[in-house]
């Protein structure tokens, strides 16, 4: 089947408007099935250094503890002291103390067994207790977390033997936090 031809032989317009109606719907159809988007991609560079802070404090921050005879002990009772990890990331825990007393007639003992004018401290409650000693040494509480709380006593042992009726006494015990490993 063809197109009709006038004598010029040009096929009539009708069949021409025909023709091209269906290339056009053909076309149509095409783009409908095929789409003619393109994908396109593009990129944003971000860098960042991750930071995390250990803010440390406890409260109270002193104890009388008065009178301690030579050869006993007294401690804190109910978690008297509270250790603050104000921090952003867990926390361990060190303790040190100055290893005497401001008078320095008082020397701190590092093993908890004082001696004749001698003393030693010791935490209670914490993860790892232990005794304080003159230079910051391994963790006495491990992961403590952001914001979290422990708490903690101290117990003070006299030594065995004192050599006078000493005045009051004070030491300084001090706290280090770091970031939990």
């Amino acid at each position: 089947m063809g197109c009709r031809k006038n004598k010029y032989n040009v096929a009539y317009a009708s069949d021409t408007k025909k023709i091209l109606f269906a290339w056009l719907v053909s076309m149509l159809w095409l783009s409908v099935l095929t789409p003619m988007v393109l994908a396109d991609e593009t990129s944003i560079s971000v860098t960042f250094d991750p930071d995390g802070g250990i803010d440390i404090d406890v409260s109270p921050k002193t104890n009388a503890f008065g009178s301690v005879q030579a050869g006993s002990y007294k401690k804190t009772a109910a978690s008297y002291f509270t250790l603050y990890n104000n921090g952003t990331v867990p926390m361990d825990t060190q303790f040190k103390s100055n290893a005497t007393t401001d008078s320095m007639e008082l020397a701190l003992d590092n093993d908890g067994s004082p001696a004749v004018d001698s003393y030693s401290l010791q935490t209670i409650g914490l993860s790892a207790d232990g005794y304080i000693t003159n230079a910051y040494a391994a963790a006495l509480d491990s992961a403590l977390a952001a914001d979290g709380t422990q708490g903690f006593d101290l117990n003070l042992t006299m030594g065995t033997t004192l050599t006078t009726n000493f005045t009051l006494q004070r030491t300084t015990i001090y706290i280090q936090g770091s970031i939990s490993s």
